[in-house]
């Protein structure tokens, strides 16, 4: 309203549209948003390797954060690990790639720690979990810090598997020392 009491608003109309792949790829290209999606940041992964790529750090500013790319193409659990706080895994992939393997510790890295120490380890402290792509219920996800896991893919034939991870800028990765123990998935 003015000094007068009259309204002098200019009410702007917005036409609703869907959220396409089309409509975010262009937002994208716009510099707008930056889409998290099947096929968007597969990594060149060679036989044996898992590679990661930073797509951003926050501004330290702003406190540290980041979000990785990581493409897992070996079929040893080579980097069983914990970390010392939380992070978030987005299985945001390519269904047709081949299958992704998460492998996680029923128990704390300590307790772990203990039972390789004692000997006493066995399949019953872990769970071996293909992972599902893109499912709202199941495909997002908090690691919970000081959980011993790690990933692997199929020995199968395949494009490598690929997903987002998000976590602190500056987390640690500690390398679980199995001993005389070696972990291996079996593949129907």
């Amino acid at each position: 309203m003015d000094r007068r009491g009259e309204n002098t608003s200019k009410y702007i109309k917005l036409k609703l549209v869907r959220m396409t792949p089309e409509i975010m790829q262009n937002l994208e290209e716009q510099g707008l948003v930056y889409r998290l999606c099947p096929g968007h940041d597969e990594l060149e992964a060679k036989e044996g390797e898992t590679l990661v790529r930073t797509i951003y750090s926050s501004e330290e500013a702003f406190g540290p954060h980041k979000l990785i790319t990581v493409t897992v193409n070996r079929g040893e659990l080579a980097l069983f690990h914990t970390h010392s706080d939380n992070e978030e895994l987005l299985l945001i992939g390519d269904p047709k790639a081949k299958p992704l393997y998460l492998v996680v510790a029923l128990c704390s890295k300590h307790e772990l720690e203990s039972r390789i120490k004692d000997g006493i380890l066995s399949d019953h402290d872990f769970i071996a979990i293909e992972a599902k792509y893109n499912d709202p219920k199941a495909s997002f996800f908090t690691i919970l810090k000081n959980v011993p896991h790690g990933e692997a893919a199929s020995r199968k034939n395949g494009k490598p598997p690929s997903f987002y991870v998000t976590e602190s800028r500056d987390i640690d990765i500690e390398i679980t020392d199995l001993g005389d123990y070696h972990l291996d998935i079996e593949e129907d």
